[in-house]
């Protein structure tokens, strides 16, 4: 178990080298949507999909991440707590649910404090991803927003349609810049406000990640994800599966506070 822990550690730290062995989970067919949509202003789109959760500020949670490596399926306990798309905490689970590791960015620092060995590691970032710990540069704002049940919008970019692939609903485009241009893929169920799947690109073809919404359930106002499946064109893939969560939660500022071990 200890080794199981230092190995999910480490990969959350460093780099997760996930070829899939095993498939993590696929989406049922969705019906595509009704021809009318074509004449819906996408603009209008774009402006529902930011209401979406609005309210949610604050929100803690626990559940599964599941690795998919050469190795085969590895997963631990995960917690987490976010505020806003600003600052983010995850504990990573050892036995009997004790914390084996905790991250925190703060809205200008990533922490890392591996309890178990004593050791503390910090470095400043203002414009933070995980791209060191999950191999995609999916930003500290893309995961809270996602953990929310929100898409990540660009803002400022340009939203047009096109049509997706056969018996997939249509897709909204969100064009971003000419230099590094970044485009973002959203997915949509009939209702044209539900998305199943989000893809963020960079230049013409460059897939930085998608991910992709395979359950849902309500808590309360809200209506936020149970299952998550990150990948890239590259084999690499994780899953969160979430057991609980609690939206709304109450979060001194010490929960997104870590100091070295004294």
């Amino acid at each position: 178990m200890k080794q199981l822990l230092t190995t999910c550690c480490a990969i959350l730290f460093l780099v997760f080298g996930c070829a899939g062995l095993k498939d993590p989970g696929t989406i049922k067919p969705i019906q595509p949507a009704p021809e009318s949509a074509t004449t819906i202003d996408p603009g209008s789109v774009v402006a529902n999909l930011q209401q979406t959760n609005s309210g949610l500020t604050s929100f803690q949670g626990i559940g599964k991440i599941k690795i998919w490596n050469p190795d085969g399926l590895q997963s631990t306990r995960v917690a987490w707590a976010g505020y806003k798309t600003e600052k983010l905490r995850l504990e990573i689970l050892g036995i009997g649910g004790r914390p084996f590791s905790s991250v925190v960015y703060d809205g200008s620092r990533f922490y890392l404090s591996l309890h178990s060995e004593r050791r503390f590691y910090q470095k400043r970032t203002r414009k933070a991803d995980l791209s060191r710990l999950v191999s995609m540069p999916i930003t500290v704002h893309d995961i809270l927003s996602i953990l929310a049940g929100r898409v990540p919008l660009l803002k400022n970019a340009t939203p047009t349609f096109e049509k997706g692939p056969s018996g997939n609903p249509y897709v909204l485009l969100l064009k971003k810049g000419w230099f590094r241009k970044r485009t973002g893929k959203i997915y949509l169920r009939e209702d044209m406000k539900t998305v199943w799947k989000y893809e963020l690109f960079q230049g013409k073809n460059t897939l930085l990640y998608r991910v992709e919404f395979l359950n849902r359930s309500h808590y309360g106002d809200y209506q936020l994800p149970d299952t998550l499946l990150f990948s890239n064109d590259l084999q690499t893939r994780f899953r969160i599966d979430v057991d609980k969560i609690w939206p709304d939660a109450k979060l001194p500022s010490s929960v997104f506070v870590l100091k070295p071990p004294g």
